[in-house]
């Protein structure tokens, strides 16, 4: 038997860094208007600083990035008797998706402050020093541990992946997840694809670093549902798109839905309809 070996997509890669900066700017300190042909992350860490920019004119408060495009006018400055302390990142990237974070601030979870924290602290294994002011030509560090530039492209390709999977519409309870916590969303997004899979309780609270209580507690307050009712509402729903739409067996469709036998799947789908499948597939025709 020949096994199949699947090339595996890269949606974002990052090609190139141009600088990385963790430092404390001196106070009323301000830049000129400046723009180049890469892109510019900016977050910080302490205090406040107010961009300017072609897309965006306002303050940037603690715990908040924003992204630069390439070639966009922008310039920055210190509030006065403010020391802020700031992560500057410029590098080169393909994907056109980061220019949606260049229209407004965006708050970091404690997560993403994480990932951000180790792109810098790899960043000081490659680049050799200064890293508490703004130079043009960084200089690589002769001996660096292995692998080290490797590291940092994958460490910060994870952490801007993050964000766009983050930020990115979400296609079912949009209006939900809008209006509470960013983690609801990434639950209610695992659940949309991969609702067919044997989901616990358990599992999703590891996967999401929180504890069942509190899962389960946001999840209703975001649907108005509980975690089992959403997944069976997403079932029921593709059951009776199969059993309208297509010619399969309903034992076929029970396998489809991973359902165990055809005798629950049947009586999943009568409880919740009042119609055995047979009569709903009759109906629809």
């Amino acid at each position: 038997m020949e096994f199949k070996i699947h090339e595996l997509t890269r949606v974002l890669s990052v090609s190139g860094i141009v600088n990385l900066h963790f430092f404390e700017f001196p106070e009323n300190y301000a830049t000129k208007d400046d723009k180049h042909p890469f892109a510019e992350l900016i977050f910080v860490n302490t205090g406040s600083v107010y961009i300017s920019s072609t897309s965006y004119t306002g303050p940037l408060e603690k715990g908040e990035m924003i992204i630069h495009k390439p070639n966009e006018l922008h310039a920055l400055r210190c509030p006065k008797k403010s020391c802020p302390s700031v992560v500057i990142i410029g590098f080169v990237c393909n994907s056109e998706k980061l220019g949606d974070f260049s229209h407004r601030p965006f708050a970091l979870n404690e997560q993403e402050i994480s990932k951000l924290a180790e792109v810098a602290k790899e960043g000081r294994n490659v680049f050799a020093p200064p890293y508490n002011k703004s130079v043009y030509n960084m200089k690589k560090k002769e001996k660096q541990p292995y692998g080290s530039e490797q590291i940092l492209e994958i460490l910060f390709e994870s952490f801007l992946i993050s964000l766009v999977r983050r930020y990115s519409p979400v296609q079912s309870a949009k209006e939900a997840v809008e209006e509470h916590s960013f983690a609801v969303g990434e639950v209610i997004r695992y659940l949309d694809e991969n609702f067919l899979e044997k989901i616990t309780i358990d599992n999703l609270a590891f996967l999401f670093r929180t504890n069942r209580s509190s899962l389960c507690r946001e999840f209703k307050n975001a649907t108005g549902k509980t975690i089992i009712e959403y997944i069976n509402d997403k079932k029921l729903e593709l059951a009776k798109e199969k059993i309208a739409n297509s010619d399969k067996s309903f034992t076929q469709i029970a396998e489809d839905l991973h359902f165990e036998s055809i005798h629950y799947f049947s009586r999943f789908f009568t409880q919740r309809t009042g119609l055995a499948p047979s009569e709903y597939r009759a109906r629809s025709k």
